[in-house]
């Protein structure tokens, strides 16, 4: 008796452990259209996105996953779809500029198609910028971070200061959101900057890495949120999304060049960023327990900041 329980038992295991292999991963492909530009979402859990490579053509997207899965797509696709066993293939009916982002909550990658015969952002040549909105971070009973001496509301403050003087020398209007110590909710914030009418928005925060990052606002439907849609995101930001990506482009290959980092680019629904009516960025500048700043590292970092701008600017 002991040893036929002992063999229904193992039998149990195995089909378990067969059952386990066998279950697919779940892989949800999503699109859009808009303007000229066609989005392709692909959405897993993160372990799936983490180990999927992704690559592309002017007309072809390849993306390979790390296991069998199952794929969850609608019917009526723009495109045309070829799956093997752990790939997809995308062939599109159009050339144009691909370019991919990899997002997390949910995870996912992001192409975006821009076609190539419809730019409705491409800014005439010699366009300047020439008013700034520079938003410091926290403030007031809101300290940020803290790092030993350091508490991140006066860090970004401080920064702000030194970078609205640096673009003020180049003749650049340029408002602060918070010039002393001081709380303001996000909807003061945002009423501010799009009451100065800005052509660039640039918020300053400390990071708990030793990172670049440069976030900018998504147009995913899934990131909206009771916030954004307060602060009218389909008639603000929505149509600079795409000057708001060449700005954090641009500012993040001169911190690259000026400063041999490797920034980072990543795109969230922060309303900060979505409520905004000009090109808007957030930049997350290391903790002081990476880098040290002293004055001759602020300084290269700044002009690094407004070589970035000048360049987006051209």
């Amino acid at each position: 008796m002991k040893k036929t329980f002992l063999f229904i038992l193992c039998i149990t295991l195995m089909l378990s452990g067969q059952l386990a292999a066998q279950k697919k991963a779940e892989v949800f492909l999503k699109y859009s259209r808009q303007e000229g530009l066609m989005r392709i979402v692909i959405e897993a859990e993160t372990p799936v996105i983490d180990k999927t490579d992704a690559a592309s053509s002017d007309s072809q997207i390849r993306i390979r996953f790390p296991e069998i899965f199952h794929l969850n797509a609608p019917g009526d696709l723009p495109f045309q779809l070829v799956r093997a066993e752990k790939s997809i293939q995308i062939y599109l009916k159009e050339t144009g500029e691909i370019k991919a982002f990899r997002l997390s909550s949910p995870a996912r990658i992001v192409f975006d198609i821009q076609s190539p015969d419809i730019h409705p952002e491409k800014k005439p040549a010699g366009m300047a910028a020439n008013t700034f909105v520079l938003d410091a971070g926290h403030g007031g009973y809101d300290f940020g971070l803290t790092l030993k001496d350091i508490n991140e509301k006066d860090f970004n403050l401080g920064m702000a200061k030194d970078l609205g003087a640096a673009l003020s020398k180049k003749g650049k209007k340029v408002f602060l959101v918070r010039k002393v110590d001081l709380y303001l909710p996000l909807a003061a914030r945002i009423a501010f900057a799009n009451q100065k009418k800005p052509d660039i928005f640039i918020s300053l925060h400390l990071s708990t890495t030793g990172n670049y990052v440069i976030y900018t606002a998504t147009l995913d439907e899934q990131g909206r949120n009771d916030i954004v849609d307060v602060y009218s995101l389909s008639r603000r930001q929505k149509q600079y999304i795409g000057k708001s990506r060449a700005l954090a482009e641009s500012i993040g290959k001169a911190l690259n060049e000026e400063l041999q980092v490797n920034a980072i680019r990543r795109e969230l629904p922060l309303p900060v960023l979505q409520a905004v009516g000009a090109s808007a960025v957030l930049i997350e500048l290391p903790s002081p327990a990476f880098t040290a700043y002293d004055p001759q590292m602020k300084t290269k970092l700044i002009n690094a900041i407004i070589k970035g701008i000048v360049a987006y600017a051209q």
